[in-house]
């Protein structure tokens, strides 16, 4: 009927919580991964931007050629 009494840890022995991201290292985070998919997107318009001018020219010089070939063989 006697148990021995509860012990106690001292505070300083106590496990400490897992310390929670503060809200600037999370806008930081946030924001690094915005500017990285914004420079992904950046690139990829780019790229497909730089499609679009080369099959242009590429069909201009056709209707060039075409045109050309119309005046020379056909007066």
């Amino acid at each position: 009927m006697n148990s021995p009494p509860p012990q106690h840890q001292s505070p300083q022995h106590q496990p400490q919580p897992a310390a929670e991201p503060t809200a600037v290292a999370v806008a930081s985070a946030v924001a690094a991964d915005a500017a990285r998919i914004f420079d992904e997107e950046v690139r990829s318009a780019v790229s497909y931007e730089r499609g679009l001018a080369v099959k242009a020219l590429l069909a201009l010089a056709l209707v060039g050629l075409v045109v050309a070939a119309r005046v020379l063989f056909l007066g």
